[in-house]
Formats: C-alpha cells, sequence, structure tokens
C-alpha cells in the first residue's frame, strides 16, 4: 500500500456524497490537448498509453468524458475497425467538433453521445470496455459514476482509469477507490507525480 491509498482498507469504506471536481471548459480542449504543449510538459502520450486496453473483435468500447478527443483519436485508430467506440461527453458542441475531426479516420466504427457520466445512457452489462481519460475526477458524483460503469460493462469487461492527481486528492480519492476495489477485480495499478492509472475486470457471474 503506498501513499496512495490504493489499496482497499476496512477503515476507510466508500462514503456517499464525494464531492465533484471542476469540470474543464470547452474553450480550454484544444490547448490542453495540444500535443506540443503535452510533450513540452511531459504530460501523457495516447499511443502508447492506450496499449492497455484490450481490442479483441467484436469490443465495444466507451469513452466516458471524452471532452476535446486527446485520447479519441488514438483510440480510435489502437481498437479498429472491428470493433466500435462510443464517444460520451455532457458537452453537445464537444461532440460535435469530435465528429467533424474524427471523420474519415481509420479505425472502430464510432458513436457520439452527449450524455451524464454518472447516468449512462447505455443498457445494462452492454460495454466490454469503459475508458476515462481524466474526466472522473470532473464529474459531480465520481460514486454514482463507479456505480453506472459497473451497471453497463458486461461480465469479465475491462474498466480502465487514469486520473488526475493534482485534482483528485487523496481525501476524494479513498472513497472512489474503496468502492472500485467493492465492485471489480483489481488488475493493475500505477501512479506517478500527476497521474494515477488503474484497470479494473468486471467479475464473471
Amino acid at each position: 500500500m503506498t501513499e496512495l491509498d490504493l489499496k482497499t482498507s476496512t477503515t476507510h469504506p466508500a462514503q456517499p456524497g464525494v464531492r465533484g471536481g471542476w469540470r474543464t471548459p470547452d474553450r480550454l480542449y484544444r490547448l490542453i490537448s495540444s500535443p506540443v504543449l503535452r510533450m513540452v510538459l511531459g504530460w501523457d502520450l495516447p499511443r502508447y498509453d492506450l496499449r492497455v486496453i484490450d481490442r479483441r473483435p467484436g469490443t465495444v468500447c466507451l469513452e466516458v468524458g471524452s471532452g476535446g478527443g486527446f485520447y479519441t483519436t488514438a483510440l480510435k485508430t489502437h481498437l479498429g475497425s472491428e470493433n466500435t467506440l462510443i464517444a460520451l461527453d455532457p458537452a453537445p458542441s464537444a461532440m460535435r467538433s469530435l465528429r467533424h475531426r474524427l471523420d474519415g479516420v481509420p479505425g472502430a466504427r464510432m458513436s457520439y453521445v452527449a450524455g451524464d457520466g454518472c447516468k449512462l445512457p447505455l443498457a445494462d452489462d452492454q460495454a466490454d470496455t469503459l475508458f476515462y481519460g481524466y474526466s472522473l475526477e470532473e464529474m459531480q458524483d465520481p460514486l454514482a459514476a463507479i456505480r453506472e460503469a459497473h451497471r453497463v460493462l458486461r461480465p469479465g469487461g475491462e474498466l480502465v482509469l487514469f486520473l488526475w492527481r493534482p485534482v483528485f486528492t487523496r481525501h476524494r480519492r479513498r472513497p472512489v477507490v474503496a468502492l472500485l476495489d467493492e465492485l471489480f477485480e483489481r488488475r493493475r495499478a500505477s501512479a506517478g507525480p500527476q497521474n494515477i492509472r488503474l484497470i479494473y475486470r468486471k467479475p464473471a457471474e
């Protein structure tokens, strides 16, 4: 167990009412998604980061909180033409812009949905993979978002979370991670100065 408190502890059970995070304004998406800026600052490299995501033929992957699409293009390419990628974000303008940018880009079949990550517009057990690229910490109710992830993910499905550590403080993070470890099987966890990355599986029935 590291200083990140990533291990489930019976002394720190998940509590209701985890405060929602700051929502990135639409106008900042292009700036923070700039490859040049991210290279200078040592931030993420999507093509490398997304190799952890499974891409078996027929996979349905839901990206929750696509925002400016920093990961979406690489995710579409990574999944390939035999799979489906659903990009979801609460901002319709972001979805329209993303659709325009990705039109003609080879890779997975695309759907674009304006929706709430705390109330996912998918049926139960519908997705094979859920991906959160620095979006969970921005949601109004991260615990509700995790319960929704459990609902829509099929048994045996994969949950991949990239969390922005400076925003997702230990106090906010602890009950969220406790709930994740209660509902899912943790497969991998890593942490650096800026981010935390967690990979889970939904237990098979």
